[in-house]
């Protein structure tokens, strides 16, 4: 890894104007500190590049029973944090998204090696998306987190005034994914720090050198704001049982569920990203030219290792096999390697998954359109290439169309009619889903009818980088939203203030219970529930002749 560039001093201010108290204390460095143990007694990841199989580094884990000490430490600052107006935090939040972009080449060039996805996609899917998120939460947190005035025209008349205060959860701890290591790990976290949490982050165990670097970036804030520690389950599981206040998860539904098991120990609320099954529905008008690179894209950007991949392709019979066709030349067009569009899997486990979907697959009558396991760079050393492969001719009891593949796979399915492309896609589990079509009221009414977090008309898959829309999952693809105005109210906990408008007078339904009260709350009750306009003129006259005799029983 190159060099770290000379980093920015920090220049955020928090003055009388923007803050409700002081930043915390800035210390010197927030290095992992030194432990007494020898080398060979701490454990460390192993960091390897999936292009060539290379060892790349070692990186020293923190040791489970280190965690909730660092969680309590974040505990320690989450006041004073909090304490600071949103602008103020948006002054010195601004100093990350400074130091990433200064840091861009590094962070490009250690996800490329470690991720091994193309240099171009560590750009535009891993760094772009990260300052994109910073640039908009630093504008929005204030705006959107704003006090809410609530129930005007009726809390008036019943003597209140109320609104909503957003305040921070306390110490959120976010387990970050390989996939996209740097910017889906701060996509976890970036909403509750502008929010006013403090942060623990665990990024994956398989890219640690990119943990590091979100550490280095991290630097210009407060200690104990943002703490990254490293490691595998045991630590991602020690930080959920600290416990802390609110965790963010993006991953695989598998560890979702252990992570909610641990978290229901404590009732820590949790928000999930957990992937999915997308689905892509063409019509018979699709553009054709469009739908086919648009999908190919969808179906093969970070070699298929996107949440959001097209897996399941359901294309009307009337254009099924020229979309074919025109697919696979598009596809063959593409290159392997780092400065190529397709890269290799991230790790071995993966590879299984791909190479074993594929198999059985074939074995059991689905057609091999391209690619495939005899197509593409060859491995060695340990390296993990797989050539991106398009299956047609698939069953629903195939594990192919059934389980998450994530990888450089994708299958076309012939449907007869716009009905049935939506009932077999609704039979997966969609994070997000797209419909290509001309006709924008037919596109509208199939998305309308689609299962998924996000829904998009002739484009798959970008609006995890448009930071102001809302980025979350349905059923098992999850809950909760991170991004946009919805993530920074997801974590801040939406508190009642209500304030009595007329502090010298009781409360009507107060003791004692008179008959004045009663007969009061059951003319009002009338009022507000009755369809008989004559019941509601009466109960009126009842309110006004008993104001004088509840007044006096009040005062």
């Amino acid at each position: 890894m190159a060099d770290a560039k000379t980093p920015r001093k920090s220049s955020a201010k928090t003055t009388a104007a923007t803050t409700k108290a002081a930043a915390p204390k800035k210390a010197p460095s927030r290095r992992s500190p030194s432990r007494s143990a020898s080398k060979t007694e701490i454990p460390t990841l192993i960091s390897t590049d999936p292009a060539t199989g290379e060892r790349l580094a070692e990186v020293f884990q923190t040791l489970p029973g280190e965690v909730a000490g660092i969680v309590e430490n974040a505990r320690k600052v989450a006041p004073e944090w909090a304490a600071i107006h949103p602008k103020g935090r948006a002054g010195i939040l601004k100093e990350v998204r400074y130091r990433i972009h200064e840091r861009s080449d590094d962070i490009v060039e250690t996800i490329s090696r470690e991720n091994g996805k193309t240099r171009a996609e560590a750009l535009v899917h891993d760094v772009l998306p990260t300052l994109l998120m910073f640039a908009y939460m630093e504008r929005a947190v204030a705006r959107t987190l704003k006090p809410q005035r609530i129930g005007r025209l009726l809390g008036l008349p019943m003597g209140a005034s109320a609104y909503i205060d957003w305040r921070p959860f306390g110490v959120v701890g976010a387990i970050g994914p390989w996939n996209y290591p740097f910017f889906n790990t701060f996509l976890a976290f970036t909403s509750a720090l502008f929010a006013g949490n403090t942060v623990v982050i665990k990024p994956s165990e398989v890219t640690p050198q990119v943990g590091e670097l979100i550490k280095d970036v991290l630097e210009p804030l407060p200690t104990g704001v943002a703490t990254v520690i490293q490691g595998g389950g045991d630590v991602g599981a020690a930080l959920v049982d600290a416990p802390c206040d609110k965790i963010s998860f993006i991953g695989s539904p598998g560890t979702g569920r252990r992570i909610c098991e641990g978290a229901a120990k404590h009732l820590t609320p949790v928000v999930m990203e957990l992937g999915g099954k997308d689905a892509a529905i063409v019509c018979s008008d699709a553009n054709l030219d469009v739908a086919t690179s648009g999908v190919l894209w969808g179906s093969f950007f970070n070699s298929g290792q996107t949440c959001c991949s097209v897996e399941r392709i359901f294309v009307s019979d009337d254009i099924a096999d020229r979309f074919t066709e025109a697919f696979a030349e598009k596809l063959a067009k593409l290159r392997q390697g780092s400065d190529g569009e397709i890269g290799p899997l991230t790790f071995k486990r993966q590879l299984d998954i791909v190479q074993r979907h594929v198999k059985d697959a074939i074995k059991d009558g689905a057609r091999l359109v391209a690619g495939g396991p005899d197509e593409g760079r060859k491995n060695t050393n340990g390296s993990l290439w797989y050539a991106p492969t398009i299956l047609d001719q698939v069953t629903d009891d195939m594990a192919v169309v059934r389980e998450e593949t994530f990888g450089p796979v994708v299958s076309i399915t012939r449907v007869r009619d716009d009905e049935e492309a939506l009932r077999r896609a609704n039979s997966g589990f969609n994070l997000t889903a797209s419909v290509w079509s001309k006709d924008s009221r037919r596109a509208g009414r199939i998305a309308s009818g689609l299962k998924a977090g996000t829904v998009t008309i002739n484009s798959h898959g970008d609006t995890l980088g448009q930071p102001w829309t809302p980025w979350g999952g349905v059923g098992e693809s999850g809950f909760g939203r991170l991004g946009g105005d919805l993530g920074l109210k997801e974590f801040s906990v939406p508190v009642h203030v209500n304030k009595n408008l007329t502090p010298k007078l009781k409360r009507l339904w107060w003791y004692p219970y008179d008959d004045a009260m009663v007969d009061t709350i059951k003319a009002v009750a009338t009022i507000v529930g009755s369809s008989d306009g004559r019941a509601k003129r009466k109960a009126v006259g009842t309110v006004v002749r008993n104001a004088g005799r509840v007044l006096r029983s009040r005062l």
